[in-house]
């Protein structure tokens, strides 16, 4: 029973991964495993200082729980079900001993929890470093989704001679657009190391390294069901060896509550049948004490403290000011954004071209995973409000489509030095045409036709840069001076009183289609033509 739960939870987890897409309606919360997530949600109100609505969500866990005990690592968190899955796959011959400092590794889990919540305290959200759900998402997204992807049109790719023969005309032509992520390696070696980890004992994330696991242990020695073992117990000490989490000692009559997930493996190979989890209101026991000392607390407290320090003192946080960065529209203010954004890269997955990347160093290490938009690799599509409905803490705010229009999130600026018509004098209409607001038009400047943007026009969509033919960087490029980003109100209103309109307006290029348009003329009637220069009648109007 418990393997087809968590065969259901993971087939779950899966499925809503990959419905985060465009066109994913309003009612599905395909970031439900998210909003679970206690760690996350807490982690998140602590930074954010403030509520929010999704996280409330995790409240379920917390109660459940309480009623239950640990059961959410043993039969609903995806992170332990893939960690049991392949544990078999790659170390079933595999004899493993117990750690020889089982009781001090199991700290850690616990240092690190009292380190998030104390760095959260005090306004860094770094919790995603280690949360499971956090993990296991930016694992699906930056490496089983583009893999997935590609095996699927490689597929297609095999059978599209049968589709032809066969006449079956939309399979014939069928292609996955094919994402790609930077820092996938690095979360392939993550992910690769949590698994490798299992060579030494069973689920060993869970026992010594998961923060939420630490959380829920706090509270599953209150848990209505716990483990109680019959006088027929012959003392064989099979219950102990085949306890995924060590939660019995050398006593198999007794348990540590806080380590207990509920997998009742020791009751299933009883071959005494002397183990069972009846209904119990008493609290504690022998083993219920969390081994946490008093020293360890501080170290685990400073440690909290120093982190958040040295991530505004670094000089990665110096970078944030050098680099320009585009943050997804309906993101909220920089500070509340990094605060609240747990890095999980749902975002990401679900954005429809592909724009949407982590960040390494750009914004310091208190931005670290958080998305960013590379328009020179792929726009923003105008048509798409995705990223705002998966976001499990509104850290991208859901937005309607209206709305998103109007949540500038920068302006594109000319580099006249690589601009082959400013710089180089030749024809290149590619910014003009692209543009879907008309923001870019070719004025007269100096007597010859020059491409300009109208700031109070672009959204910052990033067509112009992604389709600028010039090799390498950009010649137009998008930056967040003029963003708009609110906390709470309504992007178009603040978009009407900046006097912003993102609508398209074709009469605004009727000089390119009429011979005055490529002309200055002075006030004598006659042509200004720089003294240093002649006139070249043979070259196309407008062009030197």
């Amino acid at each position: 029973m418990r393997t087809f739960i968590q065969a259901l939870s993971l087939l779950l987890f899966s499925t809503l991964f990959f419905l985060a897409t465009y066109k994913l309606p309003d009612w599905l919360p395909a970031d439900i495993y998210l909003r679970l997530d206690p760690l996350l949600g807490m982690n998140a109100v602590f930074a954010a200082r403030e509520m929010i609505g999704r996280a409330l969500w995790s409240l379920i866990t917390l109660g459940a729980t309480l009623v239950i005990g640990r059961f959410f690592c043993a039969y609903v968190c995806p992170m332990g079900v893939s960690i049991d899955f392949l544990d078999p796959l790659f170390f079933r011959k595999k004899k493993r001993g117990g750690m020889k400092w089982d009781l001090h590794f199991r700290r850690v889990k616990y240092y690190l929890l009292v380190i998030f919540i104390v760095a959260a305290l005090i306004g860094l959200s770094i919790a995603f470093l280690m949360d499971p759900m956090s993990l296991l998402t930016r694992f699906y997204t930056f490496f089983i989704y583009p893999l997935a992807i590609t095996l699927i049109n490689l597929i297609l790719d095999l059978l599209r001679p049968l589709f032809l023969a066969l006449g079956w005309t939309n399979l014939s032509y069928l292609h996955y657009f094919q994402s790609v992520y930077y820092m996938s390696a690095i979360t392939l070696f993550i992910f690769g190391g949590i698994i490798f980890l299992n060579r030494l004992v069973p689920r060993f994330w869970c026992r010594y390294l998961c923060p939420l696991g630490a959380f829920l242990s706090l509270l599953s020695p209150l848990g209505l069901f716990k483990r109680r073992v019959s006088k027929e117990c012959n003392e064989c000490m099979k219950c102990q060896k085949n306890c995924p989490m060590g939660a019995i000692p050398e006593d198999p009559r007794a348990t540590r509550l806080s380590e207990c997930i509920q997998c009742r493996n020791c009751a299933k190979i009883c071959p005494q049948d002397a183990i069972t989890f009846p209904a119990s209101l008493s609290i504690g026991g022998e083993y219920s004490k969390i081994d946490f000392s008093r020293r360890g607390f501080l170290y685990s407290l400073a440690g909290g403290l120093g982190i958040g320090f040295i991530a505004t003192r670094t000089p990665f946080t110096l970078r944030q000011g050098k680099h320009q960065l585009i943050r997804p529209p309906g993101a909220i203010p920089e500070t509340e954004f990094l605060r609240t954004c747990i890095r999980c890269g749902e975002c990401m997955k679900a954005c429809l071209t592909n724009t949407l990347q982590p960040c390494l160093w750009e914004s310091g290490f208190s931005g670290l995973w958080s998305p960013k938009m590379d328009l020179r690799l792929a726009p923003c599509d105008q048509n798409c409000n995705v990223c705002g409905k998966v976001c499990p803490t509104q850290a991208i705010r859901s937005v309607s489509l209206e709305e998103r229009t109007y949540a500038k999130v920068g302006t594109a600026i000319l580099r006249k030095e690589l601009c082959l018509v400013w710089a180089q004098n030749k024809i290149c209409l590619i910014c003009d045409e692209i543009c879907p607001y008309n923001a870019i038009v070719f004025r007269p400047v100096e007597g010859y036709r020059r491409p300009v943007v109208i700031a109070s026009k672009c959204n910052g969509c990033g067509f112009c840069e992604q389709r600028c033919p010039v090799a390498g960087e950009s010649a137009i490029v998008v930056v967040p001076d003029g963003e708009i980003r609110l906390k709470e109100g309504s992007y178009v209103k603040e978009a009407r009183k900046l006097q912003l309109e993102f609508k398209p307006d074709p009469g605004d290029d009727k000089y390119i289609l009429e011979e005055s348009g490529f002309k200055m003329e002075d006030k004598k009637g006659e042509e200004k033509v720089s003294p240093t220069e002649k006139p070249q009648p043979n070259k196309p109007k407008g062009f030197l």
